[in-house]
């Protein structure tokens, strides 16, 4: 059986952008199939926000071209900006309504029918599990419920498109986990999701595509499985009462010694011979941390990556 070939959702070729003549975005070569989940990873100061600006219209690149599902942002900014969905992280909810009001309200404010915002809301509190508190007025939800609600009200219009920027600070376990199985949800509905976070695990929970920026560059895309294969590795770490030891095979990182260039099975053979070395009972040795190749080590060799500027 052929594997469904999807639509692009958004294109990007050779974006250039600067303030005050330094460079924020490189060359941005990008391309996201519809329905996609995209984490969008990198450092501060990267040009991730300055990257969904773009992608959102907010922002006017110097150079290059940009198409959302299949037609030139440039000159189609009215008729394209209905199919995206924005959740900043920072909550834009109206403490004084309720639930259903809320989503009701930026329905209406989206420009929906009555028979659309009714269809559209039986919709959004399904997948964001949000029935049994539609009633509720936002200011009496917690934190996560709050989230829900917040990320929901991105898809009160006619959204293909959706970012969603830390959908699940502050929030509790149960939610942070209705958050990422709506996500999933929309992805299988055809919805492109956009997802920024810090909290590494969660692009592991969705299995997300990962697009990687480092100092305006794009310097890696792939599946979860291709980024984990070509750059995550374990680790073992050595923490030490006092002063830390130099030992081969090792390096100093916060306070700690981190393991050089491991392999996934050669841990058992470097701290044998570490602990085995004379050197070492000169020391306190206080704990000992196995790493295991996750999201996590891979975003760190990638930080360490040298990254080559051809511009």
């Amino acid at each position: 059986m052929e594997e469904k070939i999807m639509p692009l959702a958004i294109k990007l070729r050779q974006v250039h952008k600067q303030f005050d003549e330094r460079p924020i975005l490189k060359g941005i070569d990008l391309e996201i199939k519809q329905g996609e989940i995209i984490g969008l990873l990198g450092p501060n100061g990267a040009g991730k926000s300055t990257l969904i600006k773009i992608m959102t219209g907010l922002v006017i690149p110097d150079s290059g071209e940009i198409w959302l599902l299949n037609r030139l942002f440039s000159k189609n900014k009215h008729q394209l900006r209905k199919y995206l969905g924005i959740a900043p992280q920072e909550l834009g909810i109206y403490p004084q309504l309720t639930v259903k009001q809320n989503l009701q309200s930026f329905g209406a404010f989206s420009g929906l029918s009555k028979r659309q915002i009714k269809e559209k809301y039986v919709q959004v509190i399904a997948v964001f599990d949000l029935k049994k508190i539609e009633n509720q007025k936002a200011e009496n939800l917690s934190d996560g419920q709050k989230r829900r609600l917040h990320s929901a009200i991105a898809l009160m219009n006619q959204a293909k498109i959706i970012f969603l920027d830390e959908p699940t600070v502050g929030a509790d376990v149960d939610s942070r986990n209705q958050i990422i199985r709506a996500v999933k949800e929309l992805s299988s509905q055809g919805i492109t999701v956009i997802y920024t976070t810090h909290y590494l695990q969660e692009m592991e929970d969705l299995e997300a595509k990962i697009v990687f920026l480092n100092h305006g560059i794009l310097q890696t895309t792939g599946s979860l499985e291709e980024i984990l294969q070509q750059y995550a590795q374990p680790s073992l770490e050595l923490y030490f009462e006092g002063q830390l030891p130099d030992l081969k095979g090792w390096k100093e990182e916060n306070g700690h010694l981190k393991s050089i260039g491991l392999k996934n099975n050669s841990y058992v053979e470097l701290l044998q011979e570490t602990l085995g070395n004379p050197e070492i009972h000169k020391y306190q040795l206080t704990n000992i941390k196995f790493l295991k190749a996750n999201l996590e080590s891979a975003y760190h060799r990638l930080l360490e990556k040298r990254i080559t500027d051809e511009d």
